[in-house]
């Protein structure tokens, strides 16, 4: 009996870890610091990558920290990053830049702070930060995009919200634009985003854990079985 009641706990603890398993991403750098353009998050089959900050005004320091906690879920491969902008004044202002490889299908976005907002645009090719196109979507052709793949204005204090109307045909690369400010009296020191690949395959570790539930499970069955 004792046997039996440890290899069910076994079973269960490998078909839960396996379908609920959150990973630290894999950073280049120490968390709590700058991204530049040579940082590399990967979260999974996700890679973030050719960070900028450009512009900052209004005593904006120019600088974003990627922080703790930025993780990502092993089995749907959705990633999960949390930045601090470091705005902590009235009228501050900046734009911020990055690239997701690995294909997405759906990106979320929350801000916190108080009287804060980011406006972001997902483009389908990179985008110019100088010239009549600067951080605007350009197709193929080099002229501007009338339907880029997605943009949104987000508040401080808005629950997440979905950047792309409707989810798409998971997309790779996917350059991100975002214009980040804070109004009379703000302040915004986090803003979380999600990243969801749509279709994706688990790690071979969530494999195994889920593997081996099942096979637990099954030699109960065929135990019990035999006692009938």
């Amino acid at each position: 009996m004792q046997k039996f009641l440890v290899l069910l706990a076994l079973s269960l603890f490998s078909i839960s870890a396996a379908s609920a398993s959150l990973l630290n991403c894999s950073l280049n750098q120490a968390v709590d610091t700058a991204v530049t353009t040579s940082t590399v998050i990967t979260c999974g089959g996700l890679t973030f990558s050719n960070f900028e900050v450009l512009n900052p005004t209004g005593g904006a320091a120019g600088i974003i920290d990627i922080l703790a906690g930025s993780n990502y879920d092993s089995v749907t491969g959705a990633a999960y990053l949390n930045f601090n902008p470091n705005l902590g004044g009235s009228n501050e202002d900046e734009q911020f830049l990055f690239t997701v490889s690995g294909g997405v299908s759906q990106i979320d976005m929350s801000v916190g702070g108080n009287a804060a907002s980011i406006t972001e645009r997902a483009c389908a090719n990179p985008i110019a930060i100088t010239g009549d196109l600067a951080f605007l979507c350009a197709n193929s052709t080099g002229t501007e995009s009338e339907s880029p793949l997605g943009q949104i204005t987000v508040a401080s204090g808005a629950p997440d919200q979905p950047i792309f109307s409707t989810p798409f045909t998971s997309t790779s690369p996917v350059y991100i634009f975002k214009d980040i400010e804070t109004g009379a009296n703000g302040q915004l020191s986090e803003f979380t985003q999600s990243f969801d690949p749509g279709a994706s395959t688990p790690e071979p570790i969530s494999m195994v854990l889920l593997g081996s539930g099942l096979l637990g499970l099954g030699l109960l069955r065929r135990k019990s079985r035999k006692k009938d």
